[in-house]
């Protein structure tokens, strides 16, 4: 898997001349809903390049620390359980105040410009852009005008009730480690969460 970091997209194409199918989000546990997202993107090889754009730090740490509980997972992890499923492109993003600033409009444009992407594939609840400007339809509009082909999926549910990261801190939290497992369709690597 080649990872980059956003800030250096521009100057470095991922794969000239190949399109990506792309999907984007914190993925923090790379639980089953994650995996859906992953997946999909993977479905579309080898025609187009499935790519993952994610956080290197949980955006949460940052805009809002007194409620941040911390990380599912290691980032480390989070792009080993990309590679297995098949990423072969992941762009990092080191999410800052400038960063957090940028409109929903202008991030799909770079998304376009930088990783000419023909399909995506995001969740039901996908907000991106300044203070969570642009969610599901406004992304599918802005990305459709570019002619990208843009797949919302519906939440996977496990016992009737959506998959989430916070499910999963969740059951961490009071102890309910096989329910966390079942969320995240795998043993646990360990059971806490990462806060540093």
């Amino acid at each position: 898997m080649t990872c980059l970091d956003w800030d250096t997209l521009a100057d470095a194409p991922p794969s000239p001349g190949k399109k990506t199918a792309l999907t984007i989000g914190v993925f923090d546990g790379v639980h089953l809903g994650h995996q859906a997202l992953l997946d999909r993107i993977r479905s579309k090889a080898p025609e187009l390049l499935p790519a993952a754009v994610t956080f290197r730090e949980n955006p949460k740490k940052i805009i809002s620390p007194h409620s941040y509980r911390g990380n599912i997972i290691s980032f480390e992890e989070k792009c080993s359980l990309f590679e297995e499923f098949g990423v072969e492109l992941c762009v990092i993003i080191d999410f800052s105040r400038n960063f957090s600033k940028m409109g929903g409009r202008d991030f799909v444009e770079a998304l376009s410009r930088s990783l000419d992407p023909a399909y995506a594939a995001v969740g039901i609840n996908f907000h991106c852009g300044y203070r969570r400007d642009t969610g599901t339809d406004g992304f599918k509009a802005l990305a459709e005008a570019r002619g990208i082909e843009v797949e919302i999926l519906a939440p996977v549910l496990e016992r009737g009730i959506p998959v989430s990261s916070s499910r999963v801190r969740d059951a961490l939290g009071a102890g309910r480690f096989e329910e966390a497992e079942r969320l995240l369709g795998r043993k646990l690597s360990r059971r806490g969460l990462y806060t540093a």
